[in-house]
């Protein structure tokens, strides 16, 4: 009786912790959620895109019909994420936060959006070192642009940004440390 109970309970966890994974064409969108062709029921699981000769492309992940996150992989014979997103749950397809990462599956850019999916902060790593950091409102910078050396220790640029042009400060710092201060107004220098 308890090899028969352990089976059940075996079972009965296998079947919650496993992803269903099917392919992408098996799938169909209606108001924004996504349902599984077969049953016309929301799909919860992995929808993946693959080549004829098996690569795997992309895969989307989905809950309850809502999309969670989505993998772009690079070509090759290993498999390696390119590109990461992760959506927002309360508001379907709209992104929420973007990792880039090199060949080595190091992370070298993510992007932040708000809960309206507009950008607001773009980061740049080398070695996972932050070596570039701007905010953004939309499609336009705005706040407080940041360049580093590449071992990400030393600021080397810093600009201030409204609606897209220079507003405040930016300062330049070369080899030597010898500093350079320019001071802008809605995009035009002020001497």
């Amino acid at each position: 009786m308890s090899k028969i109970l352990i089976l059940i309970i075996f079972l009965s966890f296998n079947k919650i912790t496993s992803q269903e994974i099917i392919g992408i064409d098996d799938t169909y969108i209606e108001n924004n959620l996504v349902y599984k062709i077969s049953n016309d029921s929301l799909f919860n699981g992995i929808a993946q895109r693959k080549r004829r000769n098996g690569h795997l492309v992309f895969e989307t992940k989905f809950k309850k019909g809502i999309i969670i996150s989505s993998k772009i992989y690079y070509n090759g014979k290993i498999k390696r994420v390119s590109n990461k997103t992760i959506y927002n749950s309360e508001k379907p397809y709209l992104k929420s936060k973007e990792y880039k990462y090199n060949l080595e599956s190091e992370i070298f850019e993510t992007t932040t959006y708000n809960e309206n999916g507009e950008k607001i902060l773009l980061e740049q790593f080398k070695k996972g070192k932050l070596t570039y950091s701007c905010e953004y409102l939309g499609k336009k910078k705005h706040g407080i642009e940041l360049g580093y050396e590449e071992n990400g220790e030393k600021l080397t640029y810093s600009c201030e940004y409204k609606n897209g042009k220079k507003h405040g400060e930016e300062l330049c710092i070369k080899c030597g440390d010898k500093k350079r201060v320019t001071k802008y107004e809605n995009g035009k220098k002020i001497k």
